[in-house]
């Protein structure tokens, strides 16, 4: 019996494999069209073969550009290209990750016959198969367009690709000129085709700019775009639409960065764009300049709103190179950033809602500036201001918060008049004033063991009685005219914001997607009161974000990491 079955094997051992060794599977297929320049040659056999007998006899007609074929069966793992056994010597493989195919072009395989496995046996046929590689990646379309005029200085530059790129090799190749300092391209996360160019700085109006992609931009493949491309802008002036104002600062410093951002991502998958309109230069003097040691900044910013056309940007500034110097406050053209004004010993800048008129403190004097003309008047002299002033809608009534020697108050103002007068029904220390949208009514916090949070008070003749529509909480705008945003009071714990109905009473919470809220943080609503803008740092690190009033659309509005800037102050415009 046992002699039976060792005669068996031994007649298999010599017999069994006398059949040449056969191409069972390739991959990419025979024929396949459209084949990724990048993608892995495979051939596999029935059974293992000699390596030896394969090297040498697979060719490739035309030649793959930087790579050796014979020399790829002995090449390392990280040159451009080689081959690469598996299982068990019954497959082999050609990675070419620095060595891609040419764009749309046809590749003739051949494995020439003379190949065996190891007992012997040899395949003496040519095998030779056919394959076709995809196009070239294109640039499809861009924003703005060749030739485009009026461009907003902090509009969209887009690229939209007809493949996947790769990121790093594009985002080197996409380029601005004149060059903007900062300038980041970041590819969007849902769409690996499209990516957008963020300018370090605003653009400079009135300037015609030039955006190249070049050739050296790859596919995801590694293939190079077809043809380079180059188109021509020109900006104008500051998009329509609200905008947030960022304070960003060096973390134990003074803010020396105002940045002007959107408030929405240009399309799913990007970033918010967030662009430098004033950086405070620094000391370049080895022995100091004044009071500024060498390499500190000149100046700091306190505070910058813009006007809500878009047209005005209010910055208080402090000289950082004299001890005691008085603030003062800037008035530039938001786009070119060009001085109309410097307002000295000026403080607290607010717009009127029309963006006519800049109301600032300078002691206890409330001015109004007009940068249209140039003309600066005031209200009669009060106590000093403790926030910037509120405005109606009409551009002639303000809230006006103060501190008086027997405590905080908010008093009313007329523009117009000139003249000042007591809000209506309402005694004791206030604070925290916001005007609703039609000027009808005026939010307030009382302090006061019994008489604690937010009150709405009606203005005009025939106005209801002052009432409580909150206890602990502090109003911060006006979603609608009937519709107040307020936040809990900072000795309650966390930041949390609700909706508060002054016809229902009822309140909803705004829900804060990101976490890391202090409940100190500055919170600012849009004039329309669509938005709401706050800081957080859920990652130790201040940034902005934005809300819609409903808590839906959380969005970052700047994205800093570690080893670099923080925000520390919003407005919106």
């Amino acid at each position: 019996m046992w002699t039976a079955v060792l005669g068996a094997s031994a007649t298999c051992l010599s017999g069994c494999f006398d059949s040449p060794p056969q191409i069972i599977s390739l991959t990419p297929s025979r024929g396949s069209i459209g084949v990724p320049a990048d993608t892995p040659i495979a051939v596999q056999f029935d059974r293992p073969v000699v390596r030896s007998s394969v090297a040498g006899r697979f060719t490739v007609d035309p030649q793959i550009q930087r790579c050796d074929l014979a020399a790829a069966f002995t090449a390392a793992a990280d040159a451009a290209c080689s081959i690469v056994w598996s299982g068990g010597d019954a497959q082999f493989t050609l990675v070419h990750p620095r060595a891609v195919l040419d764009p749309d072009t046809q590749y003739s395989f051949t494995l020439r016959g003379g190949f065996r496995d190891p007992t012997g046996a040899v395949n003496t046929v040519d095998h030779t198969w056919t394959l076709t590689t995809a196009g070239a990646p294109d640039v499809r379309a861009t924003t703005p367009s060749d030739g485009a005029t009026g461009v907003p200085i902090d509009g969209p530059l887009t690229v939209d690709f007809n493949a996947g790129m790769d990121l790093a090799s594009t985002r080197q190749a996409i380029s601005l000129d004149p060059a903007v300092p900062g300038t980041q391209v970041v590819r969007n996360v849902k769409d690996k085709s499209r990516f957008m160019l963020v300018p370090g700085s605003l653009l400079q109006p009135h300037v015609t700019y030039r955006l190249s992609v070049a050739r050296s931009a790859t596919d995801l493949h590694g293939q190079r775009i077809r043809v380079p491309t180059t188109i021509a802008f020109t900006t104008a002036s500051l998009s329509p639409g609200s905008h947030g104002v960022v304070l960003a600062r060096q973390p134990g410093d003074g803010p020396t960065q105002v940045l002007i951002t959107a408030l929405e991502p240009v399309e799913d998958g990007m970033p918010v764009t967030a662009q430098a309109a004033l950086t405070a230069p620094v000391c370049g003097q080895p022995a100091g300049c004044g009071d500024a040691a060498q390499g500190s900044p000149l100046y700091t910013y306190s505070a910058a709103t813009m006007s809500s056309d878009n047209r005005w940007l209010a910055v208080e500034e402090q000289d950082r190179t004299r001890a005691g110097a008085p603030p003062a406050l800037l008035v530039l053209d938001a786009a070119s950033r060009a001085f109309r004004a410097a307002l000295a010993a000026a403080t607290m800048p607010s717009w009127s809602t029309d963006g006519s008129t800049l109301a600032y403190a300078s002691g206890s004097t409330v001015h109004l500036y007009h940068p249209a003309t140039g003309r600066d008047s005031s209200l009669p002299p009060g106590d000093p201001l403790v926030a910037p002033p509120t405005w109606g809608p009409s551009g002639e009534l303000l809230a006006l918060d103060e501190q008086a020697a027997t405590g905080e108050h908010v008093v009313l103002a007329d523009a117009v008049a000139g003249v000042r007068f007591p809000v209506p029904g309402v005694t004791g220390e206030t604070t925290s004033p916001s005007l609703a949208p039609d000027g009808q009514t005026l939010a307030i916090y009382r302090l006061g063991r019994s008489t604690a949070g937010a009150w709405v008070v009606g203005l005009g003749a025939g106005a209801p009685a002052p009432r409580q529509v909150g206890a602990g909480v502090i109003p911060v705008g006006f979603a609608d005219r009937v519709t107040l945003v307020v936040r809990s009071a900072p000795a309650s714990g966390p930041l949390a914001l609700n909706r508060v109905s002054l016809t229902g009473g009822d309140s909803i919470g705004i829900p804060l997607a990101v976490g890391g809220v202090l409940p100190t943080t500055p919170i600012a609503i849009a004039p329309a009161g669509r938005q709401i803008a706050y800081l957080a740092a859920p990652d130790g690190i201040t940034n902005a974000y934005v809300v819609n009033a409903d808590g839906s659309g959380a969005e970052a509005l700047t994205s800093y990491g570690p080893d670099s800037f923080e925000v520390a102050g919003i407005t919106l415009s």
